[in-house]
């Protein structure tokens, strides 16, 4: 005879790059082993793999396609998930930098917000003489492929070059998919070192985690400890 199965909990949030509400369940105890292996190895792509497994087992859709998810969109679920699993609160420590007193704080995941761009912020990007770029946002395809590049100019070609979706002119959209890397490479040499600055603002405002934990030392000076990406939430768990 089958053992009894005990079901979860179903909960939904906004999926920050596309404003579509996403259900998701807490992760279980076969998933906490996973993230708990991975914190042992302190490994940077054990880490993200975790995660990565985690995620895709914790998404209640059968459309979730997490390569196709942006990054900061694994971010977000990432910290709704570990916040209905294992609760809201963290609590850490940390030396402060001018009195070397270590401090006990406390961050609640339920405060986290997106930092959503600005108004102006656009996918769209016009270049010159009608030409222009339509972007996507990096996956964590892309960061799997940028990793262990260590030269910032490099990586900058590289993400941008993987983040174009078209090319577009007055007459005609071009999947940029469908041209070759020969062509890509070209185009991408070819653009005027302004242009390429500007497709680089468009990664500089996209939308991005940020938290700030506020503490007073014993000279009371006012600190802070900012939260900034997906391993800074990571290790605290």
């Amino acid at each position: 005879m089958a053992l009894p199965k005990i079901s979860s909990p179903t909960f939904q949030t906004t999926l920050p790059s596309t404003g579509k509400p996403i259900y998701y369940r807490p992760f279980l105890v076969k998933e906490e082993k996973i993230l708990l292996l991975a914190k042992e190895t302190g490994e940077v792509n054990e880490v993200y793999n975790a995660i990565r497994t985690v995620i895709n087992n914790c998404i209640v859709m059968d459309a979730f396609d997490i390569d196709k998810c942006a990054t900061f969109d694994l971010e977000w679920l990432f910290i709704k998930i570990r916040s209905v699993s294992v609760g809201n609160i963290i609590n850490f420590k940390v030396v402060d930098s001018d009195d070397g007193i270590e401090y006990k704080l406390s961050l609640d995941l339920n405060d986290v917000e997106m930092k959503m761009p600005d108004e102006n912020h656009n996918n769209k990007i016009e270049l010159d003489g009608g030409i222009g770029l339509m972007m996507k946002y990096p996956t964590p395809a892309v960061s799997e492929k940028i990793k262990n590049l260590e030269d910032i100019t490099e990586i900058t070609y590289e993400l941008i070059k993987a983040c174009i979706d078209a090319v577009f002119d007055e007459d005609d959209v071009y999947a940029w998919d469908q041209e070759s890397k020969v062509e890509q490479d070209t185009f991408l040499e070819m653009l005027p070192v302004e242009h390429y600055k500007t497709i680089g603002k468009f990664f500089d405002n996209m939308p991005k985690i940020e938290h700030v934990v506020n503490y007073t030392n014993s000279n009371n000076k006012n600190k802070k400890v900012v939260f900034r990406n997906l391993n800074d939430f990571f290790i605290l768990g």
